[in-house]
C-alpha cells in the first residue's frame, strides 16, 4: 500500500503557496496590452481587463501609483504597464499588479479620440440645434479652471480690461491628470447649482495627453448637459477636446473665451456709441432744417423795419404838407400829459409823505392800515417821504383822540 507524503492543504493555502511561486517566478514584468474595462473605486483603486486579440487579464492599480497618471483609464485605450504578477488569493484569481501606466504611442489615444468622438456625433450630442444662445446681458460668469494655471490669469486679466462690471465665480479643478476628471465633474455639479449667466471652462495648451481629462465621456456629457450658456477655452489655437465640441461656444484659447463673454459689453458700448452719434447727427438735421424755414418764413413775412421807415415817411411827408396842423396837435398833446403829470404826482405816496405824512409796514413790509393790526411790542417800520425807520409799538388805542389828549 502506498503511503501518500505530500501534506494536506487548505484552499487559502494553496492560494498562497501559488501566489508567491508567481511573485518569485516574474518579479517584474513590461505588458503591452489594450484596456477593455477599467472602473475607478471610491478608494481610488483602479481596476482594469488588458486584453490583446487572443486572451485577456485582469489588473489592478492601487491610488499611490494610480496619483502618478497623467491621464485617465479609458476602454480603448493601447497601454504600455510595469507589473508584478500574482494571485488574488481570496478568490484564486491570477491578476498583475500595476506599477505604472502609459500611453502606447499618441497615434492610440487619437484613435480612441476619434472613436470617442464619433459615437458622441452619432448621440446627437454636438448637435448645433443642442447650443444655447448667448445672453445679452452678462452680470455672473462662472469659471472652472486651476488655480495654479496661467489660464485663470489669462481669463481675468481679458475680463477686467473689456468688462471689469462682470462678476466671476470662481469653482477650482485639478485640470490634468487622472484624478482630473472627477475633479471636474464635481466643478461642473457645483456650477449647475449656482445662478449664473454663463459659464467658461478653460486650461492652457498641452499634448493630447495633457488635455485628455477635457475628452472624459462624463466630462463631456455634464459640459453638454450644463443649464448654463457654456463657453470653453481649453487649449491653444490648434487643440480641439470633446468639451470644446459638447460647449455652446467654442473660443481658441482662454483669452478668447473672457473675449467672447465681454463682447456683450463691448457690442453694447459701440450700440451706444453709434447711437449717440445717430442723436448728434438727428439734432443738426433738425436744425438745419428750422433755419431753412425760418429763412423761408422771413421771406414771406413783412419786413417791420420797412413798415416803419414808410409810415414815418408819410408822417415827415404830413408834417411838411401841414405844419401848423402838426404842431398843434403836438401842442395839444403835450398839455394833455402835463395835466396828467400833475393828478400823477398829486396821487404819488410820495408826496402825501412830503406833507409831514407816514406809511406804516410790519416786519413783512406789509401796509398797515389799522391800529388793530397792532399789538404792544410790534415792531414796525416807518416810511418817510427821505428814508425808513423801524420803531416799536409802546401802547396801541383805538380812541381816534387818543393822540390829541397825549399831546395836550
Amino acid at each position: 500500500m502506498e503511503v501518500d507524503v505530500q501534506p494536506l492543504l487548505t484552499v487559502s493555502g494553496l492560494n498562497r503557496l501559488v501566489n508567491q511561486a508567481l511573485t518569485r517566478q516574474f518579479p517584474l514584468i513590461r505588458l503591452a496590452a489594450e484596456i477593455s474595462q477599467a472602473n475607478m473605486a471610491e478608494s481610488g483603486h483602479w481596476y482594469l481587463t488588458l486584453k490583446d486579440k487572443q486572451a485577456s487579464v485582469r489588473a489592478v492599480m492601487f491610488r499611490r501609483e494610480a496619483s502618478a497618471l497623467t491621464f485617465r483609464p479609458a476602454e480603448g485605450l493601447a497601454v504600455e504597464v510595469r507589473a508584478s504578477t500574482g494571485l488574488y488569493e481570496a478568490r484564486g484569481e491570477f491578476q498583475i499588479q500595476l506599477l505604472s501606466m502609459q500611453v502606447a504611442g499618441q497615434g492610440s489615444l487619437y484613435d480612441l479620440f476619434l472613436r470617442l468622438k464619433a459615437r458622441l456625433t452619432e448621440q446627437g450630442l454636438f448637435d448645433a440645434s443642442r447650443k444655447k444662445v448667448r445672453p445679452e446681458r452678462l452680470a455672473r460668469v462662472g469659471l472652472v479652471t486651476s488655480y495654479s494655471g496661467a489660464a485663470l490669469r489669462d481669463f481675468l486679466v481679458t475680463l477686467q480690461r473689456r468688462a471689469p462690471r462682470l462678476r466671476v465665480v470662481l469653482f477650482p479643478s485639478l485640470v490634468q491628470g487622472a484624478e482630473a476628471p472627477t475633479a471636474l465633474l464635481g466643478a461642473l455639479e457645483r456650477a449647475a447649482r449656482t445662478p449664473l449667466d454663463a459659464l467658461a471652462i478653460v486650461r492652457g495648451g498641452g499634448s493630447l495627453e495633457d488635455l485628455w481629462a477635457f475628452n472624459d465621456e462624463a466630462v463631456v456629457r455634464a459640459v453638454a448637459a450644463s443649464p448654463h450658456y457654456t463657453v470653453s477655452g481649453v487649449g491653444h489655437e490648434t487643440d480641439t477636446t470633446l468639451c470644446d465640441l459638447a460647449a455652446d461656444h467654442r473660443a481658441a484659447t482662454p483669452t478668447g473665451a473672457a473675449e467672447w463673454l465681454a463682447e456683450p459689453d463691448q457690442v453694447l458700448h459701440a450700440r451706444l456709441a453709434q447711437r449717440g452719434l445717430d442723436l448728434r447727427q438727428s439734432v443738426l438735421a433738425f436744425m438745419r432744417q428750422a433755419s431753412q424755414r425760418l429763412d423761408y418764413a422771413r421771406r414771406s413775412l413783412p419786413n417791420p423795419r420797412a413798415r416803419l421807415a414808410s409810415h414815418r415817411s408819410l408822417l415827415e411827408r404830413a408834417l411838411e404838407r401841414y405844419p401848423s396842423t402838426g404842431r398843434s396837435l403836438i401842442q395839444r398833446f403835450d398839455a394833455r400829459l402835463d395835466r396828467l403829470r400833475s393828478r400823477l404826482e398829486a396821487l404819488s405816496p410820495l408826496a402825501v409823505l412830503a406833507r409831514g405824512y407816514v406809511l406804516a409796514l410790519d416786519v413783512d413790509s406789509r401796509p398797515l392800515t389799522a391800529v388793530r393790526e397792532l399789538a404792544p411790542g410790534d415792531r414796525v417800520q416807518m416810511v418817510f417821504a427821505d428814508g425808513v425807520a423801524s420803531a416799536r409799538v409802546e401802547a396801541v388805542s383805538q380812541d381816534p383822540g387818543a393822540h390829541a389828549d397825549a399831546q395836550s
